[in-house]
């Protein structure tokens, strides 16, 4: 009985280390994806930032943060307060940079193994210039042993209406 006990407390014990293993290493892949991510940016390379993404649709919403809305409004009232892309289009508008860099802080990562939510602070800064700056939030889905982003909502506050505040931890 005791050896049985004994043989019962080591494969629990192994069990939970496995797990606490695999849960770290998801949070690992997870951060490669979003390093993955700045790093097609900066060197523009489309085919393994496309590589990133679910095959099927991805939901991609941006909304003005209050002044960049403001702002927006007084040239146009009729301005909507959110607009929808694609990841596709995203990356077709960073064409126009001569370089491009997206900075991720503030990161934190909730997953289960199988899907995962991922938020931060963001900012975006085209040929050296920070350009804008909000919050972002990514849902992944785990298919194939591979992360892949399913949708991405963020706010944007433009930088030369309102700078950013100094919150990166």
């Amino acid at each position: 009985m005791i050896r049985f006990a004994f043989i019962f407390s080591i494969l629990l014990f192994s069990q939970s280390l496995f797990g606490q293993k695999q849960t770290t290493n998801d949070k690992q892949e997870i951060q490669n994806v979003l390093n993955t991510f700045m790093e097609c940016l900066a060197k523009k390379d489309s085919t393994k930032f496309y590589s990133l993404f679910h095959n099927e649709s991805v939901t991609w919403v941006g909304l003005f943060r209050e002044k960049t809305q403001q702002a927006i409004l007084k040239q146009n009232s009729k301005t909507p307060t959110h607009f929808t892309s694609t990841y596709k289009a995203f990356f077709r508008g960073i064409s126009g940079f001569t370089s491009c860099e997206e900075k991720f802080y503030n990161v934190e990562i909730i997953e289960d193994g199988s899907i995962a939510s991922v938020t931060f602070d963001y900012s975006f800064w085209g040929n050296k210039q920070k350009l804008n700056w909000g919050k972002e939030s990514w849902g992944l889905v785990k298919i194939n042993e591979q992360w892949k982003i399913t949708s991405v909502i963020f706010s944007m506050e433009y930088e030369s209406i309102s700078p950013e505040p100094n919150t990166k931890k």
